[in-house]
């Protein structure tokens, strides 16, 4: 479906939030920042939006897992002339994407992943650790079938995939990370939230460290807790890259049904490099090398 109007300001775009608060509002404000010259933008929690008077929107934005959630529970609700309007997500994980296109039926949705490409992910391991060759994942049930394209990508980088059992409860989580710090030479931390969580983490980064195996993560967060580097977007970038589909779709552009962040971000820890003896990370070279490598930026 496209949206085409006869003139720019009689767009009306919803950016819909669950929790007015953190990256969510952040994302929302940058967002709302983004597109005030393309559309009126509201920005509010989806019962607001709802419940006041203004026009049906163009375009609904949801920020983050449960504003998508209570936009898909409440927008079938709703009278026949809301059926077709496009909801695009963002700052969600592709793994709650794929799993929500069932509910969202026929309704035009896309979506801005906060998961990182995988060819990303390795580049960074290449361009930071070219001595590692063996790189260790803990699939869960989420993931697991995201294996055959990142061990496609590995072999494209002359990397070997070392991959662990999988997890289907939190007891089998030792065990696979034990087998995986087994081969690998490092462990690429994937999305999965019942691997990695604010209850397992500080377990997982313990037994890396004493195995002296570093863990890239996807999550500055991480890296603060104790993981060696990360590849991830803020919530500028990921705003900046939402309000480019935005504008994409209200120009009458239908988009990718999944898009990842063009722009991204590393972090390091300079503590946990030197005491696995490596040196402090540049991490803007770094940066700059993996944006010539996508593309000459």
């Amino acid at each position: 479906m496209t949206l085409v109007s006869e003139a720019v300001a009689a767009l009306h775009v919803w950016v819909v939030l669950a929790e007015s608060a953190g990256v969510h509002q952040e994302t929302a404000e940058h967002l709302k920042a983004a597109l005030t010259d393309a559309a009126e933008v509201r920005v509010d929690r989806g019962a607001e939006l709802f419940g006041g008077r203004g026009a049906r929107p163009d375009l609904i934005i949801t920020v983050g897992t449960a504003a998508l959630d209570g936009m898909l529970e409440q927008l079938p609700k709703k009278d026949v002339g809301w059926a077709k309007i496009p909801v695009l997500a963002t700052l969600v994980p592709q793994s709650v994407v794929e799993a929500r296109r069932a509910i969202v039926g026929s309704r035009p949705f896309a979506a801005v992943v906060l998961d990182q490409p995988f060819s990303r992910q390795l580049a960074l391991i290449r361009r930071a650790l070219p001595e590692s060759q063996r790189v260790g994942v803990v699939p869960g049930p989420q993931t697991r079938l995201h294996l055959a394209p990142l061990e496609k990508e590995a072999r494209a980088r002359g990397l070997q995939l070392v991959v662990g059992p999988e997890v289907r409860a939190p007891e089998d989580i030792y065990p696979s990370l034990k087998e995986v710090l087994v081969h690998a030479d490092v462990v690429l931390a994937l999305p999965e939230p019942l691997v990695y969580n604010a209850g397992t983490l500080q377990n997982i980064l313990l037994t890396t460290y004493r195995a002296r195996v570093p863990l890239v993560a996807f999550s500055s967060a991480y890296v603060k807790a104790g993981a060696l580097l990360a590849v991830y977007s803020t919530p500028l970038q990921v705003a900046n890259q939402t309000a480019l589909v935005a504008r994409d779709w209200l120009a009458g552009r239908d988009p990718p049904p999944l898009v990842y962040n063009r722009e991204f971000t590393v972090v390091a820890n300079d503590r946990v490099a030197a005491s696995l003896g490596m040196r402090p990370f540049e991490v803007d070279e770094i940066m700059a090398d993996l944006r010539r490598i996508e593309g000459g930026r």
